[in-house]
């Protein structure tokens, strides 16, 4: 009995290893088309069209709300306000019309982003 209690408990501990977030992180990537939407909103500060820009990045940011309380259960949450301190910097450089530095914080997140499972 001992044994079969044993051997449960390390099974359910390696599942919950095996399935942690950052692992679902690409179909929840697919489903909700955040990478999308902060491409999108690339696309536009590298255009220079200021309110296509801010409309997709207000898209990213709703997006970025609902996948966030998934994340935070197994991502470190540093990782978590690094994205949410760049949209902040990027929505005040988009607001602005500051191309260099929407472009390299819009880069930053979907650096971030990219490799929040690795982290």
């Amino acid at each position: 009995m001992i044994k079969r209690i044993i051997f449960f408990l390390l099974i359910t501990a390696l599942l919950t290893n095996i399935c942690s977030c950052a692992l679902l992180k690409e179909p929840i990537d697919k489903r909700t088309g955040f990478s999308d939407h902060l491409k999108q909103t690339e696309d536009y500060v590298r255009n220079q069209e200021w309110k296509n820009a801010k409309a997709s990045l207000e898209d990213s940011i709703k997006v970025w709300k609902k996948l966030k309380p998934i994340l935070q259960v197994d991502i470190d949450h540093d990782y978590i306000d690094r994205i949410e301190d760049d949209f902040i910097k990027l929505s005040g450089y988009i607001d602005t019309n500051d191309k260099s530095d929407s472009l390299a914080t819009i880069l930053l997140i979907q650096d971030t982003w990219d490799n929040i499972g690795s982290l």
